[in-house]
């Protein structure tokens, strides 16, 4: 098994570095997700077993079509994030619509501003380099607080039932997100 995901960038940006995730990052990883902060707003709740981590991380680390981070604020990991194809692409690289995931496990920035800083480095990333147009993502209708997230990002909802599905455009995004981007881009304490 490799050690680190290939071709996965490293991004920094607004206090915060995404880096490729390592084998090393795996049992952190599970604690995250299958905590009841984390579980209870994913698509599938269910615990996760070191068995099916293992596998899941065989599968990111060949699959052009997702790259997964780990999110670090102060050199300390306190969540993760990825993107994936949103519909037929083969590549996140090239997909022209990408679709989001993220979680912050460390409780103290569960809620704080810094769980912005991890989205808006990927985003602007993924904007400028991939030249993304646009971001999809889905949100079981009951997470008010994501829902809220996402909306002060710039999404926009397009339908609603059992999950939210909201759409990003750039421009929206780019309008959205300045005072945002001023107050994280400062380099003094940010709780």
């Amino acid at each position: 098994m490799t050690d680190t995901v290939v071709n996965v960038p490293i991004i920094e940006a607004y206090q915060v570095r995404l880096r490729p995730i390592t084998v090393a990052d795996l049992t952190c990883l599970r604690q995250w997700r299958n905590s009841a902060f984390v579980r209870e707003k994913m698509v599938s709740t269910g615990l996760i077993s070191h068995e099916q981590q293992l596998a899941w991380y065989k599968k990111i680390a060949t699959d052009p079509s997702q790259m997964h981070w780990v999110i670090e604020y102060r050199d300390t990991p306190i969540g993760a994030v990825n993107v994936k194809v949103f519909e037929d692409d083969d590549s996140v690289t090239s997909a022209k619509i990408l679709e989001p995931g993220l979680y912050i496990g460390e409780p103290r920035y569960q809620g704080n501003i810094v769980a912005f800083a991890p989205t808006l480095a990927l985003y602007d990333y993924c904007f400028s380099v991939f030249h993304t147009q646009q971001f999809h993502a889905s949100v079981k209708a009951d997470n008010e607080a994501a829902i809220k997230y996402n909306q002060q990002l710039g999404y926009e909802t397009v339908s609603r039932g059992q999950f939210v599905t909201l759409s990003l455009q750039k421009a929206c995004y780019e309008r959205q997100t300045v005072t945002l981007k001023s107050l994280l881009s400062r380099t003094g304490k940010t709780k």
